[in-house]
């Protein structure tokens, strides 16, 4: 009698083990095509077709011939494809300096904060307010602008394009502002990412001359110019 308690108790567990395991299994449909679809069958109609859902929610329809078979597995990690950047608010903040270029071009130092919002792994848009000091021309500029960022890839080291522009609305440093430029990131946790950029930073402003022969002085709208290099830090 013992024994047969003992079998039964045993019997029992392993049953609560299978359904455990069963419930962390999904089914998995092997395309004759090469595609492997991952998720849970909602509908299946023998000879003629399977519905099978996705785990983002996605509904994919398959008639039988097309289906070279169907297996239950343990749910896929594949985590060389792991997402660095998910969609949500993000933050930067970076700063540099500046080597002059052009006519009017001068060494600057430069700090700016940008926030938005990051779709996906491969874009960013937001706004953001920088803080560009030229030594040269010994005139602050405040430019608030609008940011846009494209990743190439999804990875730990992501090369990206960046463009910013704006208007420095101060008096002394009023202006329209434009900020193209390459650079990479490098993720140093889960949510945190280190940035080095280069690009051009290009100032449009007033321009005061005076002569000795002209009683006023008087201005023209230039183009500060300069070649731009930054580090930062994405969170």
């Amino acid at each position: 009698m013992n024994l047969i308690k003992m079998a039964a108790t045993l019997a029992a567990i392993m049953f609560c083990y299978a359904l455990a395991d069963a419930k962390e299994l999904q089914d998995v449909v092997y395309l004759k095509n090469g595609s492997i679809i991952r998720g849970t069958i909602v509908e299946q109609i023998p000879e003629q077709s399977l519905k099978i859902e996705t785990s983002d929610g996605s509904i994919f329809v398959y008639e039988t011939n097309e289906v070279a078979r169907i297996a239950k597995e343990p749910p896929y990690k594949n985590k060389t494809n792991k997402t660095y950047r998910h969609s949500g608010y993000r933050g930067f903040i970076d700063t540099g300096g500046a080597v002059g270029v052009g006519d009017y071009g001068d060494p600057v130092f430069s700090f700016s904060t940008s926030h938005g919002y990051q779709f996906g792994p491969y874009f960013f848009i937001g706004a953001g307010l920088g803080v560009d000091y030229h030594f040269d021309w010994e005139t602050a500029f405040m430019p608030i602008f609008a940011d846009l960022r494209g990743y190439f890839i999804n990875g730990k080291v992501t090369p990206f394009i960046c463009a910013k522009a704006g208007y420095s609305p101060l008096k002394n440093g009023e202006g329209t502002y434009f900020n193209p430029n390459i650079g990479a990131s490098f993720f140093v946790s889960d949510d945190i990412a280190l940035n080095i950029t280069v690009g051009y930073n290009l100032q449009h402003t007033k321009m005061y001359h005076v002569a000795w022969n002209v009683v006023e002085p008087w201005y023209t709208w230039e183009i500060i110019g300069a070649i731009i290099f930054k580090v930062g830090i994405e969170f």
